[in-house]
């Protein structure tokens, strides 16, 4: 028997709560397409990005196996959405055409500045606090019935290589301060910060 205090249900997507990111790879003219993407996790030094295969950032990267992270902070969430609704592919895939229009420089439409990296020929986005310089290390098919009706996706292995951050979030040598540095945070397609107050810390926090 159901319980009542439980509803079964379909939600659409499954953003309970994850950082956003934009994302840095390289056209095939040598320019950077920027895109924004909230389908990610770290492991180390290694990241795993979620793509929908109908998107010029797969397809840079099927090409190029470069990109940078870009971490935006909470308040630019406008800046980000500016770029929600624009692919770098032309023409527009069909699958998204009835949502998203072809843009080629989404720095300018967004406002955002492109920096020179390091080590990978994608450019960075100046006004983000964190920048992660990557190699594309592999691209796995991810399957599921649900994620084919969005035409399908991958799952990008990527090696951080060089990490940039705002120099007033860093303490010490190496360590980000979090009670500085918020994420800009989607869920269930709204944008959130992260609450003010801490809650505690794990054992293996440094002090």
């Amino acid at each position: 028997m159901p319980d009542p205090k439980f509803r079964t249900i379909e939600p659409k997507i499954l953003y309970f709560g994850t950082p956003v990111a934009l994302i840095s790879s390289l056209n095939e003219d040598g320019t950077t397409n920027l895109a924004p993407m909230s389908s990610f996790w770290a492991l180390g030094w290694t990241l795993v990005l979620g793509l929908l295969d109908e998107t010029k950032t797969a397809e840079n990267f099927a090409r190029h196996p470069e990109c940078v992270v870009n971490l935006p902070a909470p308040n630019m969430w406008r800046e980000v959405e500016k770029l929600a609704p624009l692919t770098g592919k032309n023409p527009v895939p069909q699958i998204k055409a009835k949502q998203f229009r072809f843009e080629k420089d989404k720095f300018g439409v967004s406002g955002l500045t492109p920096i020179a990296s390091e080590i990978v020929q994608p450019a960075r986005a100046e006004q983000c606090p964190v920048h992660m310089e990557a190699r594309v290390t592999k691209l796995h098919r991810v399957g599921g019935e649900k994620l084919q009706k969005l035409g399908g996706g991958l799952a990008a292995e990527v090696e951080i290589i060089r990490v940039h951050v705002a120099a007033d979030l860093v303490v010490g040598e190496s360590y980000i301060d979090p009670s500085k540095w918020s994420p800009l945070i989607y869920n269930f397609r709204h944008y959130f910060r992260l609450a003010e107050k801490e809650l505690g810390k794990t054992f293996r926090a440094e002090k």
